[in-house]
């Protein structure tokens, strides 16, 4: 049973470690490149408020080798692996089975239908752990440097391309693969659905289940107008939004929203004597006015040091995902296929 299944999915499967390979090979190969330039530019061992300067220098370093390059096309490797495997794995796995009417013999023997269905999802789900497990927790390791330089793993295009996150990514994407196979019966249209719900689970993490998983920390503080900030205005309805980037390195920052002394958002409107095109008094003006306003800035956050108990809780979420639509595909196989 389990030398069936490699044979009906050994093409895909190659291909894909194929691609993996390459990926690989390429940060083995310059993994020195990194370690070399985060020594050279004094990142490695720096301490307090040099390291920044440092971390911008050696940041700046990298964008010129071929180590930039690959950082970037690992990240996205870890992004259209689990499309490919729920497309070109799950998808087809079953739906191939149904649409020819193969499945037919299969059952005819002594293999129950549990059994083989199970043999499967535990063939693919394993392969696809291991795949998307090796890439993402060797680029995890190989990327430290630029990740303690930048500051930015909590940010979301990073965050899922880190750690153990990319294992429930795969994961799932094979069983949603097979689950739509099973339903659909049809292969180019299981498939085409399988990348419309990946895709779909990829965009939603990071903007409703990812800030609701993190429980983000949120903080009330005075603003002072003596500092680098943003202002967009209406000139006709004197609407305007000031914009502050709050000074949270490392954080991940889900919301800044400036606000009124009664907790509502600033919308102005502005004063146009102060504030706008035909104002006299300029710049200085206008941050005067502003600092009348008793304004201050709100902001919803997550610390850095959340990192790794976010990606657990995440992963958590996707492993449930996939036992449940797992149990549901073996069901289904039993009790509704015919």
């Amino acid at each position: 049973m389990i030398w069936m299944t490699w044979r009906q999915f050994r093409t895909p499967a190659l291909a894909t470690g194929a691609l993996l390979l390459v990926l690989l090979g390429g940060l083995a190969l310059t993994w020195s490149e990194v370690t070399e330039l985060a020594t050279q530019t004094g990142y490695t061992g720096c301490q307090g408020d040099a390291c920044r300067a440092a971390g911008e220098a050696f940041l700046q370093a990298l964008q010129r080798g071929w180590a930039s390059e690959f950082h970037i096309a690992a990240i996205g490797a870890l992004y259209l692996l689990p499309a490919l495997v729920g497309i070109f794995w799950g998808a087809p796995l079953v739906a191939r089975e149904l649409e020819s009417g193969t499945y037919r013999m299969v059952f005819s023997q002594s293999v129950s239908r549990g059994r083989w269905l199970l043999v499967k999802l535990a063939a693919g789900c394993g392969a696809a752990a291991l795949g998307a497990g090796l890439l993402s927790l060797v680029l995890t390791e190989w990327a430290q440097p630029i990740d303690g330089a930048s500051a930015d793993r909590m940010n979301p295009l990073v965050f899922a391309a880190r750690g153990i996150v990319p294992i429930g990514y795969a994961t799932l994407a094979f069983v949603v693969g097979v689950a739509t196979g099973l339903l659909l019966r049809r292969t180019l249209a299981a498939m085409a659905v399988t990348l419309l719900v990946v895709i779909s689970l990829q965009i939603a993490a990071p903007f409703v289940v990812r800030p609701w998983l993190a429980q983000p920390v949120t903080t009330v503080s005075p603003l002072q107008f003596d500092g680098d900030y943003g202002i967009s205005m209406s000139p006709d309805t004197g609407r305007m939004t000031v914009h502050f980037e709050p000074d949270r390195r490392g954080d991940w920052i889900v919301s800044s929203t400036t606000i009124t002394s009664t907790g509502a958002e600033f919308n102005g409107p502005a004063d146009m004597t102060q504030c706008g095109p035909r104002a006299s008094g300029g710049r200085e003006a206008c941050q005067s006015w502003l600092g009348k306003q008793n304004l201050s800035l709100k902001v919803s956050y997550v610390p850095g040091s959340k990192f790794w108990d976010l990606q657990w809780r995440e992963f958590g979420v996707l492993f449930a995902l996939t036992v449940a639509l797992s149990l549901f595909s073996l069901w289904w196989v039993r009790r509704r296929l015919v």
